[in-house]
């Protein structure tokens, strides 16, 4: 069994992907030639521009977050901040992962994320869900801020999207 798994995760880490791979290299050789990236960056610099930032500024996500259907007073957008920023940071993070598909912060901040929250209907027993390339979560009007949040951990803690399952 282990050598299956290995096998498989071979393929799906490093055989699927190595065409696409090889061209990606290419274009960098062709961008880079003559020059050493580690003249340039540093190694965490590097990682932070290809990966993102490590550090969490929640209060610029919420100042910098865009609502479709909803008004930034509305009741279901001040509980949807109330039980944000109750959270644990695993659970923010797990937010944001479950939102825009990935579990590090853009270059620049949470200020360069442009969080959406659409209107997703009224209330309803439906969880929320998310369309990550438009770094999209759609909520519906739930009656109450328990309900959001129990819906809105409910969507996190078992949504699955791309990547190894």
């Amino acid at each position: 069994f282990q050598e299956y798994v290995d096998l498989y995760t071979d393929w799906l880490l490093n055989k699927s992907i190595a065409k696409q791979f090889d061209a990606f290299k290419k274009g960098f050789d062709l961008v880079m030639k003559d020059k050493h990236l580690a003249d340039l960056f540093t190694a965490e610099e590097v990682e932070m521009l290809v990966c993102g930032s490590k550090e969490w500024d929640f209060n610029s996500l919420e100042e910098n977050t865009r609502y479709d259907g909803f008004s930034k007073s509305h009741s279901v957008i001040i509980n949807f901040w109330e039980v944000f920023y109750e959270f644990n940071e695993d659970e923010k993070k797990q937010l944001l992962a479950f939102v825009t598909g990935s579990d590090r912060v853009p270059v620049g901040g949470l200020s360069n994320l442009k969080l959406v929250i659409v209107k997703n209907g009224p209330d309803s027993d439906r969880l929320p869900t998310a369309h990550t390339c438009f770094n999209a979560l759609l909520l519906c009007e739930y009656s109450s801020k328990e309900k959001l949040k129990e819906r809105l951990l409910t969507a996190i803690r078992n949504g699955k999207g791309f990547g190894m399952l």
